[in-house]
């Protein structure tokens, strides 16, 4: 008998305003967020808590506080996460993939 795979849906979450990415030199300190299936819909926000280095082009680094339904408080996602094309991405794995690149 096979193993059951589950599929864990995972939204993805963008800034609700069009960022590419948020850099040491360009960044907001807090943003709007949207799923990426619903980007007319805010679901919450992202507050900056640091940034990948100290040059210009480095990453600003945020924590994202998640409304995930009306009647629901708002909780913070673990980990930390970057805005790179449009699109928040997990520190870590972000980190992972540079290493590889």
């Amino acid at each position: 008998m096979e193993p059951q795979s589950q599929t864990t849906i995972e939204n993805v979450y963008i800034p609700a305003t069009s960022i590419g990415s948020a850099t040491f030199r360009h960044s907001l300190s807090k943003v709007q967020v949207a799923i990426r299936k619903a980007p007319e819909l805010i679901c919450g926000f992202a507050q900056r808590v640091g940034y990948t280095g100290s040059q210009d082009k480095d990453l600003a680094i945020y924590r994202l506080k998640i409304k995930p339904g009306k009647d629901l408080s708002t909780v913070t996602l673990p980990g930390f996460f970057v805005i790179e094309n449009g699109v928040f991405l997990d520190y870590e794995q972000w980190c992972q993939k540079r290493e590889v690149n």
